[in-house]
């Protein structure tokens, strides 16, 4: 009689945990490898765990200080504002965030007030001008209480960062006032009661 099953299907065949165990069994018998994979898992277990978490407006605080990645920064030109003009670091703090950083290091900006604007959810649109507009003397007096002096006159200088229009239509009514060096260079010390 003859015997129709292929050859190989007269044999039984390793479970899954057995093959798992062969596998695991010869990767023991390797010791680059294992190194190898080691090193591997540990350099993305590294740049995940201190990755900067990006801070949304909501979450930052009066006295952050923080690294804004404005999309106009110009760190190659001794005309153009390293740290980006205000309009483009309102919509990067909008659309990603900002990360903590040291405030004895280099920094973009600093927090010296933080709000939420007493619109509802469903107002319509003021309009970033007129939003400005209304919270300008909030930004000026937490910059004064801040820096401890007014603005005028001062090597720094205040940004009012309002929702834009795609913010405030995703909801956001959260606000900051920023302080930054007035010539847009980055902040090598704390601003704070720097008295500048």
């Amino acid at each position: 009689m003859h015997d129709d099953r292929r050859e190989r299907d007269k044999y039984p065949h390793a479970s899954l945990a057995e093959q798992i165990g062969g596998e695991l069994a010869a990767l023991r018998r390797s010791p680059p490898v294992i190194a190898l994979l080691l090193a591997i898992v540990g350099g993305w277990l590294i740049l995940t765990v201190t990755r900067p978490q990006p801070l949304r407006v909501g979450e930052i605080r009066t006295g952050d200080c923080l690294y804004i990645h404005a999309l106009d920064a110009d760190t190659n030109s001794q005309t153009g504002r390293p740290i980006g003009s205000d309009g483009a670091v309102i919509s990067a703090l909008f659309r990603g965030g900002a990360e903590r950083a040291g405030c004895d290091a280099s920094h973009s900006h600093e927090v010296a007030d933080a709000w939420v604007l007493e619109d509802s959810l469903t107002a319509a649109y003021p309009g970033q001008a007129e939003l400005t507009v209304r919270e300008r003397d909030r930004c000026e007096a937490a910059f004064e209480a801040y820096v401890g002096r007014p603005s005028d006159g001062s090597t720094l200088e205040y940004t009012v960062a309002i929702p834009p229009p795609f913010a405030w239509a995703d909801g956001a009514r959260a606000a900051a006032c920023l302080v930054a060096n007035r010539d847009g260079s980055f902040l090598s010390g704390h601003a704070a009661g720097s008295g500048r």
